[in-house]
This record gives structure tokens, sequence and C-alpha cells, in this order.
């Protein structure tokens, strides 16, 4: 499976119209053919993303060639304060469960070439290790083809994504270190809209 993480930073009195155009996204993301599941997340800031998923890589840049996605982007166009930012990846570790999110953390990392393996088999543990949390919903990581580590994980309350902080994610970041080029800096975020089922967990 494939994941397409779009960043972008939304005028925070303009939200209720993002999240007027985030419902049209979803409603077009439905008929794609491919598709696996979307959310949108967004802080009181105007930080914002959108994380889709997609069955291959050829089903997601069919997507892209067909111009469904430069359309999705556009109609953003009048909300935005600076361009969106997009990174694609395949799926190295996901763990989901059937419960509803409300908090999200993104956490975007470049590695080191030479220790892409080794980011592989990070990811499959912070994902087994998250999902033993209290309030664990889902988790993806995916690796891009320029050699960024991409992860989202989501909670069913913010209290939960940030008592988690002090236990796993600790750990995780400090694994993370070891095989990047620099720190990473995660990003919390509400989940404003998330139709993920759980059955893209087939591996």
């Amino acid at each position: 499976m494939y994941a397409r993480f779009t960043e972008a930073t939304i005028d925070p009195k303009k939200r209720e119209n993002a999240e007027m155009i985030a419902e049209s996204i979803f409603t077009a993301a439905r008929q794609q053919k491919g598709f696996r599941g979307l959310s949108f997340c967004l802080d009181p800031k105007g930080e914002a993303v959108f994380l889709s998923l997609w069955e291959s890589k050829e089903a997601l840049l069919a997507n892209e060639a067909s111009g469904y996605y430069q359309e999705q982007v556009a109609k953003l166009k009048d909300v935005l304060t600076k361009p969106t930012t997009r990174q694609v990846g395949e799926l190295q570790a996901q763990e989901e469960t059937h419960k509803a999110p409300k908090a999200a953390r993104l956490t975007v990392s470049q590695i080191r070439k030479d220790a892409e393996p080794q980011s592989t088999r990070l990811a499959q543990d912070v994902s087994r290790a998250a999902r033993n949390e209290p309030g664990f919903v889902a988790w993806y990581g995916a690796l891009t083809e320029d050699s960024m580590m991409a992860a989202i994980s989501f909670w069913d309350s913010d209290e939960a994504m940030k008592k988690s902080e002090s236990r796993y994610l600790k750990d995780a970041l400090s694994k993370l270190k070891e095989i990047s080029t620099g720190e990473a800096q995660p990003k919390l975020y509400e989940v404003v809209e998330h139709e993920i089922p759980a059955v893209a967990a087939v591996r």
C-alpha cells in the first residue's frame, strides 16, 4: 500500500471554509480507483495534513496522472497561506483498530541512504509499540523515494496522544535520530474528518 501526505497551511479564519472543501475532497476520493482511505487533520494555527492511502503505487500514480490530485489541491487555493508540500511513499508498517480518532501526530525525518533497511525495521517496531499504548487508534509509516520517513499516529483523545510522548514516542525518536540526518519535530493535530477502514490493514 502507498501513502500520500499533503501538508498545508490554512488561514485559521477560514477554517470553516477549509472543512467544507475537505468534505468535497473526501467525496471525490471515494470515486477513485485503488483508493483505500483519507484523513484530514488540522491544528488551531492552521497547520494541516491530508493522508491518503492507495492500494498500489500504480493506483496512486494513475490518480495523479488523471489530474485528480491537482484538482483537489486547487480547491484549497483560497484558504491557503502558502503552497502545499507532498510526500509519497510505500508503507513500511501499519497498525489499525476500529476506533475513531480525535488526535494525530505526524513525524517527518530525512533518513540516511545507508540506513534505509534499518528504517523499515524501526517503523515496524514503533508501530507495534504504539499499538500497546492506551488510546491508540492507528499508525502508518512510509519511506519516500528521496529517503524521507513520514509516520503518522492516530489517537482516541488528545490526552492519550500526549501521554504516549513520555513512553513509546521518546524511545522511537531516540532510535530515529540514530538513522536520520537531523532531529525530527513531531506535529500535533486534531482529526477533523477520517475515513480509513481498518480492513486496509489486511497484509
